[in-house]
């Protein structure tokens, strides 16, 4: 899911979120770059993408829960949950990833804001894929 080509983009978020739908066009703004968007809405995540994604952007199951969630809230805040659990509860529960996240070859980024994507562009510029 992750093999990407030279100045390739995959781009996950989840259009019923206002924010992530506002990223994906500044995304597609972005220059010198093949975007692949990956609508979490509409498509499922394997357990193995789950952990592929957690291992590229160096963080524990628990991190890539959108902490300001309702289903966080109600259901995984406060409790004690295994890794292997916390992985099958975002692959069923997945408006609960915290998105929008961009993947590059050699850099992941979740982004916080949706014009941080403005910047993303001098960012991924200057990563030379040869």
């Amino acid at each position: 899911m992750f093999e990407l080509g030279k100045n390739e983009i995959k781009f996950l978020y989840n259009s019923n979120k206002l924010e992530d739908r506002e990223a994906y066009a500044y995304v597609l703004t972005l220059h010198k770059h093949v975007i692949n968007e990956l609508d979490i809405s509409k498509n499922d995540m394997t357990p193995t993408q789950v952990l592929e994604l957690a291992k590229k952007l160096n963080k524990n199951i628990i991190d890539l829960f959108d902490k300001g969630s309702q289903y966080f809230k109600e259901n995984i805040q406060g409790k004690k949950i295994e890794e292997t659990d916390l992985l099958t509860l975002l692959v069923k529960e997945k408006s609960a990833l915290k998105t929008p996240i961009l993947v590059s070859k050699n850099k992941t980024l979740v982004l916080e804001y949706p014009r941080d994507t403005i910047k993303i562009d001098m960012v991924f510029n200057e990563i030379k894929e040869d």
